[in-house]
């Protein structure tokens, strides 16, 4: 199958019977027009897919549809490779944790979009499974299948499965998904949530690989990294908590009587007062209303506080340097960095979650060349924290500039840590970061204001693990040390 490309006569055959062994019930309205749209796309993506039914399963699965029977009799070796897919692939995709989140981007994606956005799930799974082969059709051709009365479709399906040929490529392809599925141990991951959310933004094939790269390294480095950080010092002082935030830090509480507030706040033994229905108005309810007389429970609105982080990350512009990639790593070098940073985000936003941080994230403007695309990416796997308010990502002329900013801001509390290929010039004392990262070679390194050897990741140590050694070191030692250095 590896490469096969079809004919148009074998590839309408072949169409004819992934549809008809679809688990999805792709001839229902809305779905048929969907998934062709969507099998249209994925081609366009992928010009090679294994077994065609994946796209159409997942392209009514994602939207919140239940599978049905298969109502074409086949022979048993394609029932026995269809309970496989299902078992292995179906089942654990809907089983995932990071499924619903996967749906719902999908669904609240432009309807235009979706079908892009199911071609962008199935070749990121396709890649994670390692395949890369696959059988071949035209673009063309599935336009005509899609024009074509539903009912053409399936008895063309049931007369192809009836073909030993055509049979035997729909079980190798089925087969060959159960199979990987077997070996991989997560079949979804951030990528596909993060290209599913962002399709509307992600116009060039350039820009899907970069972000789903940098998920994907994002995730790695995460998962090295502990759940939780031993008790810390604060010392950045305190910051009121947001009034949208009332739900997870509870503001005030019934603290006194008083004779004014709202109904909802009435205490509930002025109710005695009221006179039966019927009776003479006012009654003596009436009458302490309006002179003021009924009692409320007041609360106390004293302000809850948290303690206060601010972290600043500067991207010098000689990482450019660094969009080269190392011997026997999957991603650049810079990528890697960013995973790491957005790594470094999610993990510091639940470790400190009792704390008032925020993030910026500032990219430095080179003379000849700039990290603007990069800032594009990381502002888009970061999404969630800037709409929240915690973290913004702008640009700087230089790195003194960036540093200064972030001094000017917030003081003494401000924690600035500087990534380049090489330290930049120009930072004086007032004006150096608190720690250096220097990204010159496979392995970072990592060096601190205040003296001490610096930190270097182990020898031999895989890029996902280097990162996630750098990045504990880097929390422990400077951003967040539980004693002073």
């Amino acid at each position: 199958m590896s490469g096969e490309r079809l004919d148009p006569a074998q590839a309408v055959a072949f169409l004819h019977a992934c549809v008809a062994v679809a688990r999805a019930p792709v001839h229902a309205a809305p779905w048929t027009m969907a998934c062709f749209e969507a099998l249209e796309a994925t081609f366009a993506e992928r010009p090679l897919l294994p077994a065609p039914t994946l796209v159409l399963d997942l392209t009514v699965l994602l939207q919140g549809e239940r599978p049905g029977p298969v109502t074409v009799e086949a022979l048993p070796a394609v029932k026995d490779a269809l309970r496989a897919y299902e078992d292995h692939v179906l089942a654990r995709l809907t089983a995932d944790r990071r499924w619903t989140r996967l749906a719902d981007a999908v669904r609240a994606a432009p309807k235009e979009l979706r079908g892009v956005a199911i071609a962008l799930v199935v070749t990121q799974l396709l890649a994670r499974l390692g395949l890369g082969g696959g059988t071949g059709v035209s673009q063309a051709v599935v336009r005509r299948l899609s024009a074509q009365p539903l009912g053409d479709v399936l008895e063309g399906g049931r007369q192809a499965l009836a073909t030993p040929v055509v049979a035997a490529r729909v079980v190798e392809g089925l087969e060959l998904l159960a199979k990987a599925a077997r070996r991989t141990r997560e079949l979804l991951s951030d990528a596909e949530v993060f290209l599913a959310e962002n399709v509307a933004s992600l116009r060039s094939l350039g820009a899907r690989v970069a972000l789903a790269q940098l998920a994907t390294a994002a995730q790695q480095v995460e998962e090295r990294l502990p759940a939780r950080l031993k008790g810390q010092v604060f010392e950045d002082g305190d910051a009121p908590t947001s009034l949208e935030e009332d739900s997870a830090y509870p503001v005030g509480g019934f603290a006194s009587i008083a004779t004014s507030g709202s109904l909802e706040n009435l205490v509930t033994s002025e109710l005695i007062y009221m006179d039966d229905a019927g009776a003479a108005r006012p009654d003596l309810f009436d009458v302490r209303f309006v002179e003021g007389e009924l009692l409320y429970y007041s609360r106390d609105e004293a302000v809850a506080v948290r303690r206060r982080r601010a972290v600043t990350l500067v991207f010098d512009a000689s990482l450019v340097e660094a969009r080269v990639m190392d011997e026997k790593a999957t991603f650049q070098r810079l990528l890697w960095l960013l995973g790491a940073t957005a790594a470094l985000v999610r993990k510091m936003a639940g470790w400190f979650d009792r704390e008032a941080l925020s993030f910026e994230l500032i990219f430095v403007r080179g003379p000849e060349a700039s990290l603007g695309e990069e800032l594009g990416v990381v502002g888009l796997v970061l999404r969630q924290y800037r709409e929240r308010g915690q973290l913004v990502v702008r640009e700087a002329e230089t790195a003194a500039q960036a540093c200064q900013q972030a001094r000017d801001t917030w003081g003494r509390r401000a924690r600035v840590v500087l990534f380049g290929a090489r330290f930049p010039t120009g930072l004086d004392d007032e004006r150096r970061p608190d720690a250096w990262v220097g990204v010159d070679g496979p392995r970072p390194e990592l060096a601190w204001q205040g003296g001490g050897a610096a930190v270097r990741a182990d020898e031999g140590a895989g890029p996902a693990d280097a990162w996630a050694q750098l990045v504990r070191a880097l929390v422990e030692g400077v951003l967040a040390p539980s004693k002073k250095r």
